[in-house]
């Protein structure tokens, strides 16, 4: 049936049925009408649920790495962080050798020495 003649025929049996004279031909016709629409609805959307499948799947793939991301971003941070707190545990011990050197010996250790060794 073409679109035009469909849509015609449609507003017809929709009135029918809003007068209450519908016969069972008429809902029959009625019905194979929506089936057809709903076939030609089914079959326009098909792109775009692919599509949209599409960018979910490559939503879903962003969202993972971003998560790897981040675990990489926050093990670094913590490596900075124990790297710091191991530099400050070496200074501490490197004042502490130099304060006995120095009580021991009366001289201070030089940066040289500490630089080369």
């Amino acid at each position: 049936m073409k679109r035009t003649n469909r849509q015609h025929r449609l507003e017809q049996l929709r009135l029918r049925e809003a007068e209450g004279v519908l016969t069972e031909q008429d809902q029959a016709e009625l019905s194979a009408i929506f089936a057809e629409l709903d076939a030609e609805e089914a079959e326009a959307l098909k792109p775009a649920k692919e599509k949209s499948r599409k960018l979910q799947e490559e939503k879903a793939e962003l969202e993972e790495t971003a998560s790897q991301l981040q675990d990489i971003v926050t093990e670094h941070k913590q490596l900075l962080t124990d790297a710091r707190t191991y530099l400050t545990q070496l200074r501490s011990k490197h004042a502490s050798l130099a304060e006995k050197y120095h009580r021991l010996t009366g001289q201070n250790l030089s940066k040289e020495y500490v630089e080369t060794k």
